[in-house]
């Protein structure tokens, strides 16, 4: 029963790494591929080292509990990496959200001056100076000209930014070519509601800004308002007490 069992148990393995595996391959794609898989592990690996040895060289003598210390350094090592790779991803995931309805004006353009819509792409990608947006329509480009349909080639770059806009932005295009409707038109209103999510969402941050600032306001600008102001009073009332 036991030699039965151990094959159940490695396909688990196997597969359970398979997922992690992709999980990280995704998250890496989406923050642009800036390094590999294994170079991430190393990254991690090393970071695991290193942290901890900064850690007690550093802050080492001040603490008695050398086994906590050791916990929370391992800890921070082993998620330095993660914290990195996706501030990675939200800089790119904002860079390509912020050059998005741009680049849809662009194409729409090109499109209503009688360009096919991958046409447009590449001449989008030649006119504009590269950005991550500009990379993954060269991307998209390149798989349609390797036999990819457009259809499968706008879902893979909808998956590699992985975004609400971008989603939409190719659902748009799937559905308008899909039904027959003129891709300009699409294209236009995709523009308009992407500049509305925009600056919605920009309301939405200026709502939370005085909100943020309550922190900083209590922490350190009330107390030096209070010494400023009831130093000099506290100062004369003991000078009057004194002479009293």
């Amino acid at each position: 029963m036991s030699k039965g069992r151990f094959p159940l148990t490695n396909k688990f393995k196997t597969s359970e790494r398979k997922i992690t595996a992709n999980h990280l391959r995704r998250r890496l794609i989406k923050a642009g591929s800036p390094i590999g898989i294994l170079e991430f592990l190393a990254f991690k690996l090393i970071s695991l080292i290193f942290v901890p040895f900064a850690g007690f060289i550093f802050l080492g003598s001040a603490f008695p509990r050398k086994d906590i210390l050791l916990v929370i350094f391992l800890a921070i090592g082993y998620f330095l990496p993660d914290i990195w790779l996706n501030k990675k991803i939200k800089r790119r995931q904002h860079n390509i959200r912020k050059d998005l309805p741009n680049i849809i004006d662009l194409l729409n353009l090109c499109v209503s001056g009688g360009l096919d819509f991958m046409l447009a792409v590449n001449r989008a990608v030649k006119d504009l100076k590269p950005c991550d947006l500009t990379l993954e329509l060269a991307e998209v480009y390149r798989e349609t000209q390797m036999g990819k349909s457009k259809r499968e080639a706008l879902k893979n770059f909808a998956w590699r930014i992985d975004t609400p806009e971008v989603h939409s932005f190719v659902r748009t295009l799937v559905q308008a070519d899909r039904m027959g409707t003129p891709i300009g038109e699409a294209l236009k209103l995709q523009s308009e509601e992407i500049r509305v999510k925009r600056f919605q969402r920009g309301e939405a941050m200026a709502l939370k800004a005085p909100i943020k600032l309550l922190f900083p306001l209590f922490a350190f600008i009330l107390p030096v308002v209070l010494i400023l102001v009831a130093g000099p009073i506290l100062i004369q009332f003991t000078k009057s007490n004194i002479g009293f």
